[in-house]
């Protein structure tokens, strides 16, 4: 099963918070390790242009889980795994983190470092290991600064990339709605580092990101929500579909799909109507579907359709500076001060080499799609903290509210929760040095 940095860290938090606690001390120290080594990482590449309080926190909440990290051998265990897969996920989408997605990120390995830490405190007498304290007070402050600059929707997608598969569904067995979104957001990957994309691929993949939000509309009507933005969304992708179609990329017979985009997009399509149901039948769908069945795989869906737009805005970046593509000259948008070939080539109707400007239809009505499905995620996601089932992997958070970015109820509560805790611990009058992250 395909997952995310949210769905890790998500699952490393609830089993650091399960009564009775079923974890080693070794075990806590070695998440907390590997937390460090993430919050290393994004500290590094900076979460700020210039020095400030944010990176500083950053910087010392790092040295603090590292340090913790050192207390004892690490022998493995729940909490180490999936630490360490969260550290390595952070680790490979370093290179395409700006700084708001850094911070996102580091609030959330922050709160699951905070949930470490008390759980290893939970399993030692009071005043052994004061690291640990250190970790709790460093994730607080970094909660705090999150309340008065809280990560937007738009940074925090950046938690629900999918892990990449191996490569795209195969075969005749039928695969999940997260498996298949898995499955093209890697196929999309594999052609942009080949710098493979064809014009095909691009249109497959805004017609998949199309019928997904569709499918949220029917989903939201379903419900009795407001099927206006997702409608928006499906609207803005067509769009992008029918500004494509004034390019060509020059190749010629059979389509091929060799990067598999198109087949991938087609099986993230078939997943959803397997797991929901045609588009046209969505609204008699009540005697045999309820509306959780169909909200769940609908919202998997919609969650990755951002980062489908990220992965087409980049190529739309590319084509313009390369100038793969083709068109014809009257098609193209006008010139302020156009070449003499250029205005030969408009008269005679010729088709001619796109780039630069000449994309920037293309690439702001891609640009639209994006933020509209990003607020469609982000929607979802909020409706999904008041109705757990539509997302099964945060239901039955007892001590923790719905995961929306900028959520300052929930950050003042945990804050205020360390400095309660905290309060009654003596630390030792000269701490232990902490040394600066590596």
């Amino acid at each position: 099963m395909a997952t995310t940095l949210r769905q890790l860290l998500d699952d490393l938090t609830d089993r650091a918070g399960a009564r009775p606690a079923a974890a080693t001390i070794e075990d806590v120290t070695g998440a907390l390790a590997h937390l460090g080594r993430a919050l290393s990482g994004l500290a590094e590449d900076g979460l700020t242009l210039a020095d400030s309080r944010r990176q500083r926190t950053a910087t010392a909440v790092a040295a603090a889980c590292t340090t913790a990290g050192r207390l004892w051998p690490h022998s493995g265990g729940p909490l180490t795994d999936l630490a360490g897969a969260a550290a390595d996920l952070v680790g490979r989408d370093r290179a395409i983190m700006g700084r708001s997605h850094r911070w996102a990120v580091t609030v959330e390995v922050a709160e699951a470092a905070d949930h470490c830490a008390r759980l290893g405190r939970r399993l030692l007498p009071q005043e052994a290991a004061p690291e640990l304290d250190v970790v709790r007070q460093s994730a607080a402050s970094i909660e705090r600064a999150a309340q008065t600059d809280p990560p937007t929707a738009a940074d925090s997608v950046v938690l629900d990339r999918l892990i990449p598969l191996p490569g795209p569904p195969t075969g005749e067995a039928e695969v999940t709605v997260l498996d298949a979104a898995a499955g093209l957001l890697a196929a999309l990957d594999r052609a942009r580092q080949a710098d493979t994309l064809t014009l095909r691929d691009f249109r497959a993949a805004v017609a998949a990101a199309e019928l997904t939000s569709r499918y949220a509309a029917g989903a939201a009507g379903q419900t009795g929500r407001d099927a206006g933005p997702p409608l928006l969304a499906g609207l803005a992708w067509q769009l992008a579909g029918r500004a494509s179609m004034v390019f060509h990329d020059g190749r010629r017979g059979a389509p091929s799909d060799g990067g598999k985009v198109v087949s991938s997009s087609q099986a993230l399509v078939r997943a959803l109507r397997n797991e929901v149901g045609a588009l046209a039948d969505l609204g008699e769908q009540r005697d045999s579907k309820t509306p959780a069945d169909v909200a769940a795989p609908v919202q998997e869906a919609a969650n990755q359709v951002p980062a489908v737009a990220d992965r087409l805005t980049m190529a739309v970046e590319r084509w313009s500076r390369t100038g793969q593509l083709f068109a014809n000259a009257r098609d193209l948008p006008r010139m302020e001060a156009m070449p003499e070939d250029r205005i030969q080539a408009v008269i005679a109707g010729r088709h001619v080499r796109a780039s630069g400007d000449d994309l920037d239809r293309l690439q702001q009505v891609v640009g639209r799609a994006a933020d509209l499905s990003t607020g469609l995620a982000d929607a979802l996601n909020r409706t999904a903290g008041k109705e757990p089932l539509a997302q099964r992997h945060r239901a039955d958070r007892c001590d923790r509210g719905a995961k929306v970015p900028g959520d300052a109820d929930r950050l003042l509560s945990r804050a205020t929760a360390v400095d309660r805790d905290s309060s009654g611990i003596r630390l030792l009058h000269s701490p232990r040095q902490i040394p600066p992250s590596r």
